[in-house]
């Protein structure tokens, strides 16, 4: 992560089997570990295109009814569509969707261009002047500075944000008091018991040290969200070959040619993901909530 090595220590809770840093930085460290070169802040190319078939799977299994992809699309679709695992949420006419933590707004351009009304917090000047760009809704803040009404939104969406906060209870009972009543809470976050983290340790590429101050499990997580009043709802875990090439190329030190250009290696990883999938410890957790 930067050009030198600090020291950083974990530990497991014993009640809830979270595992933390400890000691936990104070906000000024936290910011320092975010240069403005942070890849998430980037102003490339916002808008991702939505593929036509895409658009039909979403059409067919996620109730985006409104999308007219050309009907050879749909019809694929009749047949791919139970074999699609998409992150992006069921659709609500007229829905109202906040990302926390949305970057340069690239996730919230898409689910704009899909037909939800959007809404985003970001901590990063350089992020919020990406979104502001794009004509995106964004405050610059963090979630409880943006003092969003009671139940002000359909689905809120979480992605790679809870681990880097300091104080998640605080942080989900502000998510639980904005979302409306029926209201959906999509969270993506590193699986703390994820097959690779058990053999790669502190060379785990998602450990992120020390941008990540709290690491979850699905069950863990899934507790803390409960306790503010709502129901985990679906629950799956992502493997990709990112996460193992990259924790292979910490723990060799790698400086020269980067694992995923490495045929054997890239090998390697599609059995690791084969292997995390039958042990049902993937690298990424994806929950949905609902209040």
């Amino acid at each position: 992560m930067f050009d030198h090595y600090d020291r950083y220590d974990y530990f497991k809770c014993t009640d809830c089997g979270s595992i933390f840093l400890h000691p936990m930085p104070d906000l000024e460290t936290i910011s320092s570990f975010y240069p403005a070169h942070y890849s998430v802040f980037d102003s490339e190319s916002h808008i991702r295109k939505v593929s036509p078939l895409k658009q039909a799977v979403l059409r067919r299994k996620h109730g985006y009814a409104h999308l007219s992809p050309p009907l050879p699309y749909r019809l694929l679709a009749v047949l791919l569509a139970p074999f699609y695992q998409l992150a992006t949420p069921d659709y609500i006419p007229n829905g109202t969707l906040l990302d926390v933590g949305c970057g340069n707004g690239r996730f919230l351009s898409t689910m704009r261009l899909l037909g939800w009304n959007v809404q985003g917090v970001e901590l990063s000047e350089t992020g919020v002047k990406v979104c502001k760009a794009s004509q995106l809704a964004v405050h610059h803040g963090d979630l409880a500075s943006a003092a969003f009404p009671d139940a002000s939104f359909d689905l809120i969406t979480v992605r790679h944000v809870i681990e880097h906060i300091r104080d998640p209870r605080a942080f989900v009972a502000e998510l639980a008091r904005v979302l409306k009543p029926g209201g959906r809470l999509a969270i993506e976050t590193p699986n703390s018991d994820a097959l690779g983290r058990s053999f790669m340790g502190a060379n785990w590429y998602a450990n992120d040290v020390p941008r990540h101050l709290v690491l979850f499990s699905p069950e863990n997580l899934g507790l803390l969200v409960s306790a503010f009043g709502l129901r985990e709802s679906r629950v799956w875990l992502e493997t990709t070959p990112k996460v193992i090439l990259n924790s292979i190329d910490y723990a060799i030190h790698n400086s020269g040619k980067a694992s995923n250009k490495i045929g054997w290696r890239r090998l390697v990883s599609r059995l690791y993901i084969w292997l995390a999938r039958c042990s049902r410890r993937g690298d990424t957790i994806h929950s949905v909530f609902i209040k």
